[in-house]
Formats: C-alpha cells, structure tokens, sequence
C-alpha cells in the first residue's frame, strides 16, 4: 500500500444506535491500547472534546502506542448546542461555539503535528418543507467555514459530507456541495474528507468524486468504509459490497497522485473493533495487490480509450482469478 492508514477511535468506544448497544464504553487509553492492536495502522484520529479533556496525556499515549494524529474530528452535532444547527445556524451562539471548537481543533492539531481538522456538520440541514431559509442557511455556513478556515491556515480544514441522518437531509448532501461550499469560501485551505460510504449513500461513484476534488485541490482526506448505498451510514469493511468500484478508487487514487492518509469508519456491531479494522486494512491491502497483479499501467492505457470495457475485466478477471495474499 502506497498510504498510510489510520482509524477513527470513536469506532473503538460505545456504540449503540436507537434500539440497542453493541459495544460497551471505553476510556481514551483503553481506545488507544486497541486501536495499538491492528496491524498496519499507522495512525488515529481523535474526536474533540471528548478525546482532549488533557492534550498532554493524548500526547504520551500516541507516544506510548506509536501513533500518529492523522486527524482532529471536532463535533458540530451534539444537541445541547447545535439543536437547530451549527455552522448554518441562525443563533450567533451556536455558530460561535462551532467556531471556537474548530478553531481549538485547530490549535490541537498543530501541537500534536497534524494538519488536518475534519468535521461532518449533520446538525446542519432539515426535515420539513418550509422549515429553512435555505439562502440564509447557506450564506452563514460559508462564512463560518472562512472564518475557521482563516485561522492558523496552516491547518487545512475538510469539511465531510453526507445526505442523511439525523436530518432527512444534510445541507452538506454530496461531493458537489462540498465543492461549492470551498469555492465560495475563497480559501485554499478548505476542502473535503470523503468518506467512501456516504458517496454511495448520495448515488456517487467514489472514484469519480475523487477526481472532481482533486481536480479542484480539495482532496485532504478519505474515510474508508462500504456501504449498502440505499441512503443510510452502515460503516461496513471496505470493499464488502462494492468491491469493483473500490479497486476503481484505489486505482483512481493513485494516478491522482493522493499522498494523503486513509482513515477508516467501521462500525463494530457484532464482533470487536480489533477484529473488524483488521478486516478493513485487510482488504484494502487485497485489494491494492490485485490492482499490482493488473498491472496499474496497462490499465490505465486501456481507460485511455473508448469500448475498452470487455478487454478491462479480462485484465482485472485474470487477477482477480490469480488469488490475494
């Protein structure tokens, strides 16, 4: 693999959803200690505030473990705050909290050398016809986006989008909304984190999402994950249902020239976290070593022209059929 792959250490803590719990809550440490268990993470990412009440203690235990900060995920949703939104939302209150947290996400990335500051802002959007002033929603989100994304510029700022849940639907719904969103912010440190399961769930192709923001210098981050794509988040192994179009995205990555990290949203249901992200790096590694058996140049000639189709799975067949590690 040419990446180098974290995890989301939420997906190592609690998990429940509204009818029952499938994990039971962890502390930082014990997170840590397993996300330190799989093989070939090189890094984690950590959400704030939760993860961040002492910086210095996050700081030894990456440390400890030998991981790095691929990320600071900085919670815009929680209801005690951002009930009718956060980045968009009409309360001066609400955006200046969501300011002041991704401005402090900022500051932790910076100490912890990181570069990244991800959010995904599903406070941000609606349910009901009538229910928002979609022009006013919009102009507020774009202007707290500038105002985060002009403090310590260094830091890049992915914004992650999704179509649904909690709101049936996300203002920041799909790849070409993010990429409005980072023009009309006027700042070149503003781009996206894809998430690869939320592209399915919008009726994307990944591997065509990742070209439009590439193409547009907004690609700074990518959570790996597969996904049912009839709408909801299902955080699965990567490549456990659209396995082609993921050997498209590895293979799209590449020419693009991504040197970014790829993280992971895996959601841990019914087997332990250890297990489930070992399956993912897995799999992304089979995956990555068929395109190797392929040979990335011969199917990159062939994408270079029309009617390639038949003769492009016989290349990726013959691989497939040769077996993965």
């Amino acid at each position: 693999m040419r990446w180098r792959l974290s995890a989301n250490a939420a997906f190592f803590g609690g998990q429940r959803d509204k009818f029952t719990r499938y994990q039971p809550d962890r502390d930082l440490e014990e997170k840590l200690a397993l996300v330190a268990q799989v093989p070939g993470l090189d890094g984690v990412e950590l959400r704030y505030p939760v993860d961040f009440t002492d910086v210095g203690a996050v700081e030894a235990l990456l440390a400890e473990h030998g991981l790095a900060l691929s990320a600071v995920n900085v919670d815009t949703k929680d209801a005690k705050h951002f009930r009718h939104g956060a980045l968009s939302a009409r309360d001066d209150d609400a955006r200046t909290e969501a300011v002041r947290r991704l401005r402090a996400g900022k500051d932790i990335a910076a100490r912890l050398g990181s570069e990244l500051v991800t959010t995904c802002p599903l406070a941000d959007g609606y349910d009901y016809p009538f229910q928002t002033d979609y022009a006013g929603a919009w102009k507020r989100l774009v202007e707290t986006v500038r105002q985060v994304a002009e403090y310590r510029p260094e830091v890049r700022f992915c914004l992650e989008f999704q179509p649904t849940e909690p709101h049936a639907r996300v203002l920041l719904s799909n790849v070409g909304k993010v990429l409005h969103a980072c023009a009309e912010s006027g700042c070149d440190n503003v781009g996206a984190n894809l998430d690869i399961g939320h592209s399915f769930a919008a009726g994307e192709s990944p591997a065509e999402s990742a070209a439009l923001l590439a193409s547009a210098g907004r690609l700074f981050y990518i959570h790996t994950n597969d996904n049912t794509g009839e709408g909801g988040d299902w955080d699965m192994i990567s490549g456990a249902v659209h396995l082609w179009h993921w050997v498209e995205l590895l293979h799209t990555l590449d020419r693009l020239g991504y040197d970014g990290w790829l993280g992971a949203d895996i959601s841990p249901k019914h087997v332990g976290p250890v297990e489930l992200f070992r399956g993912n790096v897995r799999m992304l590694q089979r995956m990555w070593a068929l395109l190797e058996r392929a040979d990335r140049d011969a199917l990159s000639g062939l994408l270079g022209r029309d009617g390639n189709t038949p003769e492009v799975y016989e290349l990726l067949g013959r691989a497939l059929a040769e077996g993965t590690p």
